[in-house]
């Protein structure tokens, strides 16, 4: 009998198109050749589908159904740092706010750190601080009487 392939539990949101048509999926957990995943509208067993997340595109077939929870068998081996990459990759592009999860035993949200997120974080801090420079000038030139009637 062969020997089951570890999972690692993970939570992240994709697309996949089945049936020509794209919908919205969560892969819950993956392994080195397949993915456990909830739809909506599953496909059926023997279908293949293609799973996008960002720039990763993985292909593969359906093995089992049962409810909206699918089992899908990958075609080439799953790079996991790709995956990774892929979620961290639409988490900077402000797609989604909770996007990967990994933890040995069950999910965790793991977001990237604020470097990743650098261009966000640049917007805000000129945001308020254009806020305040408009304030200071306003400020001053109410104190100063410019513009107002002689």
């Amino acid at each position: 009998m062969q020997q089951r392939e570890s999972r690692q539990a993970v939570i992240v949101l994709a697309q996949m198109r089945g049936r020509d048509c794209w919908s919205d999926i969560t892969i819950r957990n993956i392994s080195p050749h397949g993915m456990l995943i909830l739809a909506s509208r599953p496909p059926k067993p023997g279908d293949y589908v293609e799973i996008r997340k960002s720039s990763l595109v993985l292909v593969g077939r359906t093995v089992w159904v049962k409810g909206k929870a699918f089992g899908v068998r990958l075609i080439e081996r799953l790079n996991f740092n790709a995956l990774l990459k892929a979620a961290n990759e639409s988490f900077a592009a402000g797609r989604t706010s909770v996007d990967f999860a990994v933890r040995e035993t069950s999910p965790k949200v793991i977001q990237p750190d604020p470097v990743s997120r650098g261009g966000a974080t640049r917007a805000v801090t000129w945001l308020i601080t254009a806020t305040f420079l408009t304030l200071a000038i306003i400020c001053a030139t109410i104190e100063s009487g410019i513009g107002t009637p002689p």
